[in-house]
């Protein structure tokens, strides 16, 4: 039982033995059942209004996630970081590498040459190397096909 509860439960049993004294003092007989039941009743429904009313805040601490990155280090940089290492590390080939592959060569070639991908000049402008790559099934590339399919990037 919480502090707050056992303190509710000491002043309640207090104010019905209080009251019930009283009513002897008084004059009355008071059967002490009814006068248990009425008190408990009584002190329930203050209970449940003070409950209700009474708005303790949060009963919980704000915990602060630590930064997957350092900070003001670059997010975008962090993110291809994290990919290409559960890429290289993960138990399947994972789609992610090669899509991004992908997307940043459509970048390049709609920024530099207005070109969209399903346009057959964008196609002539990328080297075998890197359509086998974005063409193919996901498959684990290592280090070396990556600098590569980047170096190709860059060459557009």
């Amino acid at each position: 039982m919480t502090r707050r509860w056992r303190a509710r439960v000491v002043a309640s049993t207090a104010l019905v033995v209080v009251v019930a004294l009283a009513l002897q003092v008084a004059g009355f007989e008071p059967d002490p059942l009814r006068v248990l039941l009425l008190g408990a009743v009584c002190v329930s429904a203050a209970w449940v209004v003070i409950d209700v009313l009474v708005d303790p805040g949060p009963g919980w601490g704000v915990v602060v996630e630590p930064a997957v990155a350092e900070p003001g280090a670059d997010t975008r940089l962090s993110t291809y970081r994290r990919m290409l290492d559960s890429h290289l590390q993960g138990a399947a080939p994972d789609p992610a590498v090669r899509d991004a592959l992908a997307r940043l060569a459509r970048a390049v070639l709609a920024r530099r040459h207005d070109l969209t991908w399903d346009d057959p000049a964008a196609r002539e402008r990328l080297h075998p190397d890197l359509l086998a790559v974005l063409d193919a099934a996901p498959r684990r590339l290592d280090g070396a096909e990556i600098d590569r399919c980047l170096h190709h990037i860059e060459e557009i």
